[in-house]
């Protein structure tokens, strides 16, 4: 008897020990506080698919039900309020929701308008970010802030968690000239921070019109770690875009989003394993395999593995490359910038290099924007090399492509340094 009571008792506590596990997002704060931060307003919400509750209930169906607040309208950004929509398809559709309209910010406007806001005293923000500079969720929020500065509404972000972890700061600081929906505030590329600890520092930075007028709050998160990646915080992946639809996907996105914004390189968009895969139709499976495992972080992997891709009313199989992560994430080197290794060696190949200079003038400025380096796009056909300074002191020869990258940690350690007073988490 006494033996199964222990036992009992140490069941438990291990019950109570997976259960501190799992990270509580702002939006589960919220709930389990009963709406009080909310008391009384007449809310905006602007959502889409990821914004559930631990558990699983659609906060948006939450925010129609519950009776401490007044939901007036919701607003979706770039793929639609389910997530659904392809990358860059626009829509000016109001739909409905539980009765309640659902603006798009992803279409002629994507900021809110003073019409869209009528009787909204508070917006609320609640969209899981991938901790990509130009996912546009991001820019979706800081245009939502600087409408409620405008419009003298107050904000509040609904803490969710970074997958890429908190600690991860890798490449650099966007170009000012460069500023665009797909860099819309100077952080690194990958920049380690939540989207509440970002709002505080857009905020504080000035970095939108209005930011010193706005009243923003953040709903923290809790039992949230800095150090922690998506799938050490026990919370189930909603997919937040068609792209994205694992975490694994989000770190792939990392390595290879930029080099797919070319048109002729693959990086999976329409396979099994989109951000996962790599592959040409410009030049040999031989070739591309030796770009590709010459240049790969410490900790990832690669094998050839061919794939095929819808395409119209038919598909394209490609000559590829599989990605393949390993289990520790924080093991792997870096994940920004290899891509950059893999265009240049492939540009050797005469064929790729023809394609390469035949790229319209528009693909190489969202290039540029993507990337936040100007004139980047032509760097790569720059057989010019220049001196760098290495971290420890010494003096090497590299092309202009790697002369650029040598430098972003400095943007990075910069960064690091100046976002210390806008971390909430530890």
């Amino acid at each position: 008897m006494h033996f199964n009571r222990i036992l009992s008792v140490l069941f438990s506590c291990l019950l109570i020990s997976v259960a501190s596990s799992q990270v509580r997002t702002g939006l589960d704060n919220l709930v389990a506080d009963n709406y009080a931060p909310l008391q009384g307003k007449n809310i905006g919400f602007i959502a889409n698919k990821t914004s559930v509750t631990s558990s699983g209930d659609f906060a948006p169906k939450l925010f129609a039900k519950q009776k401490v607040c007044k939901l007036v309208a919701l607003f979706s950004p770039e793929h639609g309020f389910l997530g659904e929509r392809k990358a860059g398809v626009k829509s000016d559709a109001v739909e409905k929701y539980e009765g309640v309209p659902v603006y798009s910010l992803y279409g002629t406007t994507r900021k809110p308008t003073k019409k869209m806001l009528a009787g909204i005293t508070t917006l609320v923000f609640d969209i899981q970010d991938i901790g990509v500079r130009p996912y546009t969720y991001l820019s979706t929020m800081i245009y939502a802030m600087e409408a409620a500065a405008e419009n003298n509404i107050e904000f509040v972000v609904l803490d969710r968690p970074n997958p890429l972890s908190g600690e991860r700061i890798e490449g650099n600081i966007i170009d000012s000239s460069l500023i665009s929906f797909v860099g819309v505030i100077p952080v690194p590329y990958l920049h380690g921070m939540t989207l509440g600890e970002l709002a505080q520092m857009a905020k504080g930075q000035k970095w939108f019109h209005g930011a010193e007028k706005l009243k923003l709050s953040v709903i923290h998160m809790t039992d949230w770690k800095r150090k922690m990646y998506w799938n050490e915080t026990g919370l189930k992946w909603i997919p937040p875009s068609p792209n994205i639809p694992t975490f694994e996907s989000a770190i792939g996105c990392a390595m290879f989003g930029a080099i797919g914004e070319l048109g002729n390189i693959s990086v999976g968009i329409g396979s099994d394993l989109p951000f996962l895969r790599i592959g040409s139709k410009l030049v040999q499976p031989q070739f591309l395999e030796q770009a590709v495992q010459s240049s790969l972080p410490k900790g990832v992997t690669a094998k050839r593995d061919d794939y095929t891709v819808p395409f119209g009313d038919s598909s394209k199989t490609f000559l590829g490359m599989k990605i393949e992560l390993p289990k520790n994430i924080s093991s792997i080197e870096s994940l920004y910038g290899f891509e950059f290794l893999v265009l240049k060696k492939l540009l050797r190949d005469s064929v790729f290099a023809k394609s390469f200079k035949a790229l319209p003038f528009t693909t190489q400025k969202m290039f540029d924007k993507v990337t936040g380096v100007r004139n980047f796009a032509q760097l790569f056909l720059s057989d010019k090399v220049t001196h760098v300074l290495s971290m420890d002191g010494s003096d090497t020869m590299k092309s202009e492509v790697e002369a650029e990258s040598a430098y972003w940690f400095m943007d990075a350690n910069m960064f690091r340094s100046t976002r210390k007073k806008y971390l909430i988490y530890n």
